[in-house]
């Protein structure tokens, strides 16, 4: 009877344990798995510090878990805008140049996307070519620039190319422009510019993807010579040879006017250009020498419109000048003088008053913000020349050729050199 009982117990033991409210692990809930968050693109490939940055991609967004993105070696907590979208502003703690991002949401951790992180302030760009000129706007960061291939300090090669920021920094990139050995280049902006050879001008409307060509000095029986672009804006250009020839154009080279101005004012074909420009009062100023003079006469003329109806302002010996000459204004011209002196004429080059010594090249931005070369050095006053400030260290034996502005950009070019600074 005993017996009977304890098995009959037993029976009820196991009974009640199959009826248990636990479950055996093949009949429990699963657990909720987090997805993997995906990075499918990035917005920009070389980002500027205090630049944004967005992340797109899935999976950014999961209840109950932060979100955190990874630059190099940091964490920063975010807030995603959508599951699939974040932005971050770049800051100098999260490193320069060669960077790494990736998103994680709890433990699971993306696959990594590289971009380039430029600092602000001044920033050399690693180059090997000889950068006559560069240009950058405020709008892009592709750099447009004119270089020598010629590896003798006696010949001249230009042609115009591109660097763009990709992941790794800035790649140099060709463009379509032909047209042989291009002497000059000006940028109205990222798309519109002109380039010359000595003889004709090219204009383009889409970065030098194509061009439209304009002028010829050798049909027009002038000298292709030192020929330069002096003013360029979004429809017209005006280029000039050595020797005061002009051609003109005003639809983006589909026309153009040819004709020397020294043979219209003067009736001589003995004058060479030094400077061009436009003034406060709206007109254009030509300034230059006259060579059959003995010493050198300099001249001064204006015209309404920069290419027709000059008109002769002065012509005197007075205020000999040579060498870099820049016309910022009808009473603000710059000259460097035999003396490595930078000097300013405030009444069209009559007189000459010598501002700083030393100095090798020069660069002016505006009337009060200049800047100098002096000893392998850039100088910069922002107080027109009253005080002068370090502005960047340069190697010994640097050769500077341009600087170029924006509101917050500068761009100094040389032989093997590049330098951009963000403000």
């Amino acid at each position: 009877m005993k017996t009977k009982l304890f098995s009959l117990v037993l029976c009820l033991l196991c009974l009640s344990c199959t009826n248990d409210d636990s479950k055996n692990p093949q009949e429990q809930d699963p657990v909720e798995q987090i997805a993997r968050p995906i990075i499918s693109s990035l917005s920009k490939n070389l980002v500027i510090e205090g630049e944004s940055l967005t992340i797109e991609g899935e999976n950014f967004i999961d209840d109950g878990f932060d979100t955190q993105v990874m630059i190099n070696s940091m964490t920063f907590d975010v807030k995603p805008i959508s599951n699939t979208k974040i932005t971050i502003d770049i800051t100098d703690s999260m490193g320069i140049e060669n960077s790494s991002i990736r998103v994680k949401v709890s433990e699971q951790l993306s696959e990594a996307k590289y971009f380039f992180i430029v600092p602000k302030g001044w920033y050399k760009i690693e180059t090997d070519l000889d950068i006559r000129k560069a240009f950058v706007f405020d709008d892009s960061n592709t750099i447009t620039f004119l270089h020598d291939r010629e590896l003798s300090p006696l010949s001249y090669n230009g042609r115009v190319k591109k660097m763009s920021g990709d992941h790794s920094g800035y790649k140099v990139i060709l463009t379509n422009l032909g047209g042989g050995n291009i002497y000059d280049l000006e940028m109205f902006n990222e798309n519109i510019g002109v380039a010359v050879n000595p003889v004709t001008g090219f204009f383009t409307t889409d970065g030098f993807e194509t061009t439209k060509s304009f002028g010829d000095f050798w049909e027009e029986g002038e000298m292709p010579v030192e020929t330069e672009i002096k003013y360029v804006d979004a429809n017209s250009s005006l280029i000039v040879n050595c020797c005061t020839a002009h051609i003109y154009t005003s639809d983006r080279g589909e026309t153009y006017s040819s004709f020397n101005v020294a043979e219209e004012v003067f009736s001589s074909d003995s004058f060479r250009t030094r400077a061009y420009g436009i003034g406060s009062d709206n007109y254009f100023y030509e300034i230059g020498f006259d060579s059959s003079s003995s010493p050198y006469a300099y001249y001064v003329i204006k015209s309404a419109n920069g290419y027709e109806n000059w008109e002769l302002v002065s012509y005197s010996v007075e205020g000999q000048y040579s060498g870099k000459t820049y016309f910022l204004d009808y009473d603000l011209i710059f000259n460097i003088s035999p003396n490595d002196e930078l000097r300013i004429s405030t009444d069209l080059t009559n007189s000459w008053s010598i501002v700083k010594e030393n100095v090798q090249n020069f660069f002016i931005k505006d009337r009060s913000n200049w800047f100098i070369i002096s000893d392998n050095n850039l100088y910069a006053t922002n107080d027109s020349g009253a005080n002068w400030n370090l502005e960047l260290e340069l190697p010994i034996d640097s050769q500077l050729n341009h600087m170029f502005f924006t509101s917050n950009k500068t761009i100094l070019s040389g032989n093997k050199m590049l330098f951009i600074k963000h403000q």
